[in-house]
């Protein structure tokens, strides 16, 4: 080519210079293309020996997680060290990728796009970001040396990777250097496709099955648990309810079970799980890691037995859960490992891949409690006083009404009606330290001009002990009865101080019929404030807010109880904690731990409220009765002269309430 009168450069390269039969590789790639195609059926097998489960809705959502997670690393990011350094390797494997498809695009069509500017693009950002790709350097910086070094100096320089590999092959001949680049191209090409086929069989299988996953992730409140409705199953199979839970492998859903695959054994989960950090034989990365094993072990002879055509009961599986030890075989998941888990959630907001941590556990903690009634004393006193009470409060009366006797409320028992039904829960009536929350939020309901009503004594446990604890019968009893209820007197808005009422009222009645607006209280008190309806004084110099899982880690409410105290802070007295919103630390109560007891090593509440009194806050505001129940718990055993004190969001509003004079 000639641009004014003199003759220019073209810069470009011959696709398979000094090579015989190199379109060969496309052999190889047809190959390792096999490998990963019967790696993943293979796995796709297993996954299939579990039930349904509806994961295809709402697509567009989907492909939006998708985005953000795989090519933007949202949750890798999070932790910045092992993010970046995730980012980099997932980008240099994908430049890996691009740089190939180009040379392959090139050849197929026949059109010669690699020339020119283009070119010289192209070659420089290929070795930007294939430092990782050592082999692919060698056999590029050998033909360097050959055809660009001396011949072609300017074109060498853009690619730097190479040509610091051609320099100190300078001094041989051009036959050393084409015997020594004819080598190593075909052993970069044998182990790069050997690498590719055995990609789903390594670590490195989560770039499928983990992609796989954030596309089928749950799109929904993770604090939401479900299960069939236990009075169908009985209706149209009496034996069901003998078999309530999942014992086995195959009782996990094919989402389920895909969850093991995508595992990157990271370790995320494990570090966030406020049960391994309190010492107790609980890690989630290993849990999942123990049930892929298990799965890979009994699956095969499953399926096996599925081709054959013969039935293969669950009996005859291995039983996911034991207590171990003795000369029984060791099995997947100890009992203790169900058992120490909160619920809180932090293990599936961590994970880069949002893999499902908590429904499994659950799921198991069924099986365990209600097909082999295998549980504590705590549990049982639980669910028993729910059976007969509807309270879990053992050794409790049960006054659902005394908090109010002397106020003036009204109740929809009584014939009265009102715009919203304010759900007390089973604490914020029988325990006292909550009880005086519960008059807060009626006192500060009551001045904003809230027009609320109670249901006093017809109000039952919203049942959210018991399904965490794996008491789906004891759930399902509660639930319908509370529905019953609120039916019968027309009730479309509720407003809750306590998170766990929320969530299991918002996210789970409406399984069986129950669809109503739910806010938490402190959702309604900050619409109060910013509406004008509630006059707010600054009183509070020194203020911190612990995130409850079940509101913000399960629910994602995090700015209206901050609305709220700083509407009664001084400009510089609210500061967070550490741990704060999506990762705060949970205070130990989930997992229907309000009424059990595992004697950690460390208690879960003790290091939340260390953290509260390292921060120098002199009051820890709350907002859920369970937290406030630990806080004061631990409170009394760090903090004896009570430098701090934990109060309810309700609470220090209705102290800054300013009465119109």
């Amino acid at each position: 080519m000639f641009k004014d009168g003199r003759p220019t450069t073209v810069f470009t390269r011959e696709i398979y210079w000094n090579i015989a039969g190199g379109a060969l590789i496309y052999v190889f790639a047809a190959v390792a293309a096999g490998f990963v195609a019967w790696g993943i059926w293979k796995r796709a097998r297993l996954w299939r020996l579990g039930p349904r489960e509806a994961r295809s809705d709402r697509v567009r959502a989907r492909l939006g997680g998708l985005l953000a997670e795989v090519f933007g690393q949202r949750r890798s990011l999070r932790d910045p060290v092992p993010g970046v350094a995730h980012l980099l390797l997932f980008y240099g494997f994908l430049a890996e990728v691009v740089a190939t498809a180009h040379i392959a695009v090139q050849e197929w069509t026949g059109i010669h796009f690699l020339r020119g500017t283009y070119y010289l693009w192209y070659s420089l950002l290929s070795d930007l970001l294939l430092l990782v790709f050592v082999q692919g350097f060698a056999v590029e910086g050998i033909r360097i040396a050959t055809t660009e070094l001396a011949q072609q100096p300017d074109l060498a320089r853009w690619s730097p990777g190479g040509r610091l590999v051609a320099l100190p092959l300078a001094g041989l001949g051009e036959p050393a250097l084409r015997s020594l680049h004819r080598f190593f191209w075909w052993f970069h090409a044998v182990t790069a496709f050997t690498f590719l086929g055995y990609f789903v069989f390594g670590k490195l299988a989560h770039a499928f099955y983990g992609t796989a996953n954030v596309f089928l992730r749950n799109l929904g409140p993770t604090g939401r648990l479900v299960h069939a409705d236990v009075d169908a199953l009985a209706e149209s199979d009496p034996d069901a309810l003998e078999h309530l839970g999942t014992t086995t492998i195959d009782g996990f859903s094919w989402k389920g079970l895909l969850d093991l695959d995508a595992c990157m054994n990271c370790g995320r989960c494990e570090e966030v799980c406020p049960a391994h950090q309190s010492g107790v034989p609980l890690s989630p990365r290993k849990l999942i890691r123990d049930l892929k094993d298990h799965l890979t072990a009994v699956g095969p002879s499953l399926l096996a037995t599925s081709a054959s055509g013969a039935q293969a009961p669950s009996p005859a599986l291995p039983t996911l859960y034991g207590v171990g030890g003795g000369g029984d075989p060791q099995p997947a998941v100890l009992e203790v490992e169900l058992w120490g888990c909160r619920t809180c959630g932090a293990c599936q907001r961590e994970c880069p891949v949002h893999i499902e941590h908590v429904p499994k556990i659950v799921d198991m903690r069924r099986a365990l409690v209600m097909t082999d009634s295998r549980m504590s004393a705590e549990v049982q006193q639980l669910l028993k006083s729910l059976d007969d009470r509807m309270h879990p409060w053992v050794g409790r009366a049960g006054d659902r009404e005394a908090w109010f006797a002397d106020l003036d409320l009204k109740v929809l028992g009584n014939g009265d009606t009102a715009e919203w039904l304010f759900w007390v829960g089973c604490t914020g009536a029988m325990v006292d330290r909550n009880v005086k929350v519960t008059r807060a939020v009626a006192k500060v309901l009551q001045a904003g001009g809230v027009d609320f009503a109670v249901l006093g004594a017809e109000e039952c446990c919203s049942g959210d002990p018991a399904r965490r604890v794996g008491g789906e019968v004891t759930f399902q009893v509660c639930a319908k009865a509370n529905l019953e209820t609120l039916e019968r007197y027309g009730v479309r808005k509720i407003v809750t101080a306590c998170p766990h009422c929320f969530n299991t009222l918002a996210n789970e009645y409406p399984d069986f019929g129950g669809r109503f607006e739910v806010v938490h209280h402190s959702e309604l008190i900050a619409e109060l404030v910013r509406s004008g309806r509630l006059r707010l004084s600054k009183r509070l110099d020194s203020l911190t807010y612990h995130d409850p899982c079940y509101l913000g880690r399960h629910n994602d409410v995090y700015d209206a109880p901050r609305e709220v105290l700083r509407a009664v802070t001084t400009d510089r007295g609210f500061q967070e904690l550490p741990r704060n919103r999506s990762r705060a630390l949970c205070c130990g109560a989930g997992g229907g731990y309000a009424w059990m007891d595992d004697a950690p090593q460390t208690r879960i509440n003790r290091m939340r409220v260390e953290e509260v009194l390292a921060s120098g806050a002199s009051t820890a505001a709350v907002s859920c009765p369970f937290c406030m129940q630990m806080f004061e718990d631990a409170l009394a055993a760090v903090d004896p002269a009570r430098s701090t004190q934990a109060r309810d969001i309700a609470e220090i509003v209705a102290d800054a309430i300013e009465v119109p004079g």
